[in-house]
């Protein structure tokens, strides 16, 4: 896990809110502090599947439409998870030789004070295990998504 500090908030917040750079993730959670406090869970009901996770595209444009505005939001989070189709490939892809199934998720932390945007990440594995490599791994993937994406930020 690594705690990021968002150095371009401006730049962040637009590239979440009105471009594609994070439609590869799923909402888990959200609550946005404005005049109001308005809360959501990322789950959609589907009659053929049960519960899933919404994607971050779906629910961009309402976020969007919440915070828009003359005024700043006073705070908002937003608990972004990969999305499993994105996970699947990035376990594939990191070698490690963990299953998509024994991986609960792999998620972004997003926290906005007022003043500050932080990033923190998380992992979470079905089961207990010392090992720490997908963890840091997960990191190792951030820090790249955010460069890749010219999204400055500094370690906490």
């Amino acid at each position: 896990m690594i705690a990021l500090q968002i150095l371009d908030i401006k730049n962040f917040t637009s590239q979440l809110f009105l471009q594609e750079t994070f439609d590869g993730f799923c909402l888990e959670e959200a609550e946005f502090q404005t005049r109001y406090t308005i809360s959501m869970d990322g789950y959609l009901t589907v009659p053929e599947n049960g519960r899933q996770y919404a994607g971050w595209d779906i629910v961009r444009p309402l976020a969007f439409q919440i915070l828009k505005g003359r005024e700043l939001p006073h705070s908002f989070h937003i608990t972004l998870r990969l999305s499993d189709e994105n996970m699947k490939k990035t376990l594939s892809a990191s070698g490690l030789g963990v299953a998509a199934e024994d991986v609960g998720g792999l998620f972004l932390n997003l926290r906005f004070d007022g003043k500050n945007m932080t990033a923190v990440t998380g992992c979470s594995q079905k089961s207990f295990s010392l090992d720490r490599s997908l963890e840091k791994e997960w990191d190792r993937i951030i820090r790249l998504f955010l460069r890749r994406h010219q999204i400055p930020a500094e370690e906490l």
